[in-house]
């Protein structure tokens, strides 16, 4: 099938055409003029013909607005750099409002990288970008990547939007703690998912699309997972306070539509305690 999800570089291009749909509403939350190129027409048909494509557009507008501002909030802590591992299409160097010396360093697989360098050859981003081929899963190369690029910087970002969900927990823990052995390597921003919901039918429809590959990240409370290799919590933004700022309202389906009118405070309550977006720090 055309929209299936059968690698992982494919989720690059399907979120891109979240972005470009997003760009092009008259409310649009954010503006990405390169979604659209970037995801080109089997990106856009991916988004479309995702199973519930409201709840996904809405859970990754929210998404991307969440994790802008928790850059925008490291880049005010003083950090330097900017490490974006899995970056896929994502265009933040050029669409967000960045210190010109800030250093952004996107890690991805050959094939994205390429793919991206051609595309966008001809655009400038707003700070010091480099773009790095690796495979992430690899835990020896990853763990040069990291000594190599933890030499370069003072204060580092780490972002890892969207990878999570796709490790098994031993791959996530190995991941942290090859993160927090780094010095420079201070803050860490990742969305997460907990609780009950995360087996709801809009999930379990999303995991048939991409059945190659499946969500594997099966920890019922992240925050307390990653904790255990020492992260502490420095901001946690929920999934409906971040809806609430940026005025959107989750599309809810049936039965939820009924629940939402007479249970407002439980759903709201039981929502925000399913998703989120982390920073995480050493201190």
């Amino acid at each position: 099938m055309e929209n299936e999800i059968s690698n992982i570089s494919d989720t690059a291009f399907w979120i891109a055409g979240f972005r470009a749909l997003e760009t092009e509403r008259a409310d649009a939350a954010f503006k990405d003029h390169l979604a659209r190129k970037l995801a080109g027409d089997r990106g856009l048909q991916m988004a479309q013909n995702t199973p519930n494509s409201g709840a996904m557009a809405f859970a990754m507008t929210v998404r991307t607005t969440a994790i802008d501002g928790l850059i925008s909030k490291a880049i005010s802590f003083g950090i330097d750099t900017v490490i974006n591992m899995a970056a896929g299409l994502d265009t933040r160097p050029y669409r967000m409002t960045l210190p010109s010396s800030l250093k952004w360093i996107e890690v991805d697989l050959p094939s994205i990288i390429e793919y991206k360098n051609e595309k966008l050859k001809n655009e400038i981003p707003h700070c010091q970008l480099e773009r790095v081929t690796a495979d992430l899963a690899a835990d020896d190369q990853r763990k040069i990547l990291f000594e190599t690029i933890g030499r370069r910087t003072m204060k580092a970002l780490i972002i890892t939007e969207g990878l999570v969900a796709y490790l098994k927990p031993q791959q996530a823990e190995n991941l942290s703690k090859d993160i927090f052995q780094v010095p420079s390597f201070v803050y860490w921003i990742q969305d997460y998912s907990r609780g009950s919901l995360r087996r709801a039918r809009h999930t379990r429809q999303l995991s048939k699309m991409v059945k190659q590959t499946p969500f594997q990240f099966d920890v019922k409370d992240p925050l307390s997972f990653f904790s255990r290799q020492g992260w502490k919590v420095k901001e946690n933004i929920l999934i409906l306070d971040e809806a609430d700022r940026i005025g959107r309202r989750l599309p809810f389906l049936f039965p939820w539509t009924l629940f939402a009118r007479l249970f407002p405070s439980l759903i709201r309550r039981t929502a925000n305690q399913t998703y989120g977006y982390v920073m995480f720090a050493k201190e």
